[in-house]
């Protein structure tokens, strides 16, 4: 469990390469559990106190509303919060699409690839691609250097402090289910609390909520009250980045791309039309993960994967959407 979780121990400088997991020799500041079944970002302490924030929230909904709510006002809410909290998990432990570290690579080799060039076409477009100096590698179109992780990501969107973990490629569609869950779920207790306010409210004032019959409410009852107040905050927050992120669907852009403005005022290749986008974000089979904690690690790579093919996967061999690469 938990009591398992660490990042890379002091002890493992003198273990012998052939028992230590890439996990324990693990490059970034990622954190792992179960021997290395579950991986974590950086910011665990953060998505421990989203997930208890969002459970006691929950908890007192159910103890002090639901008890007057019809039946299928609660299981909605318990379908819900299960959903949140399935996709948070999902989301902050999942590989978001690390591309592995050419860790085999000399200071000689890295200095010709840092001083060259090379790109792609996809669609018609051409495309740059960057070399990264920390992995040693070139990176996929979309990808990039998340500085908190410390590992290229693929397509990715933004580092999220909540879930303490990348988004990218792998785990998009998963916080994509949080950010809409954690809303509707925000909405749905907000309106029941409202509906229970009003409740409170009419032993008051029969037919006119007056300033004092509110005031008098929310003496009589404090816990109800800031169930109403409470959620609608978090959705004033939430709400809008679900709706932003909904776009960025339709049109297959990324929070990363819109900030540095990739696409202003040009065609962007990777978009299909907004069914196909939807698709692709959402239903699409995932790419297998590059990475594999508990595999051991090679002794010539290091950190790197004992796979046969890490060495080429290193390179960061571009998407299938895309026309074979091109060296400049």
């Amino acid at each position: 469990g938990l009591a398992a979780m660490a990042q890379v121990p002091a002890h493992l400088t003198s273990m012998p390469q052939s028992q230590t997991k890439v996990w324990q020799a693990w490059h970034g500041t990622h954190s792992f559990c179960c021997d290395g079944r579950l991986m974590f970002g950086p910011d665990i302490g953060v998505t421990c106190f989203a997930a208890a924030l969002t459970t006691g929230v929950s908890a007192v909904f159910w103890l002090f509303v639901c008890p007057w709510l019809p039946p299928v006002a609660v299981a909605a809410d318990a379908l819900l919060y299960v959903l949140t909290m399935l996709f948070m998990g999902l989301t902050a432990t999942t590989d978001p699409g690390i591309v592995p570290r050419n860790a085999h690579m000399d200071d000689a080799e890295a200095a010709v690839h840092a001083n060259a060039s090379r790109s792609v076409e996809v669609n018609g477009v051409t495309i740059s691609l960057k070399w990264c100096h920390t992995c040693r590698i070139w990176r996929p179109p979309r990808a990039s250097h998340c500085s908190e992780c410390n590992v290229c990501v693929e397509r990715f969107d933004h580092h999220c402090p909540w879930m303490g973990q990348c988004i990218g490629r792998r785990n998009y569609r998963f916080f994509m289910g949080f950010v809409v869950c954690v809303s509707l779920l925000c909405l749905h207790t907000a309106s029941c609390s409202l509906f229970r306010f009003l409740q409170v409210l009419q032993k008051y004032e029969t037919h006119i909520v007056m300033l004092e019959t509110v005031v008098q409410g929310m003496r009589r009852s404090p816990v109800v009250a800031m169930m109403l107040v409470f959620p609608l905050l978090i959705l004033v927050c939430v709400g809008p980045l679900a709706c932003y992120h909904c776009g960025l669907v339709c049109d297959n852009r990324t929070t990363n791309e819109e900030i540095k403005g990739t696409f202003a005022g040009r065609k962007n290749p990777f978009s299909r039309g907004w069914q196909s986008n939807c698709h692709e974000a959402c239903c699409a089979p995932r790419e297998a993960s590059r990475i594999h904690p508990r595999s051991v690690a090679c002794e010539e790579l290091g950190t790197s994967m004992c796979n046969s093919d890490a060495a080429v996967r290193s390179e960061s061999a571009p998407h299938a959407e895309m026309q074979p690469a091109e060296q400049v």
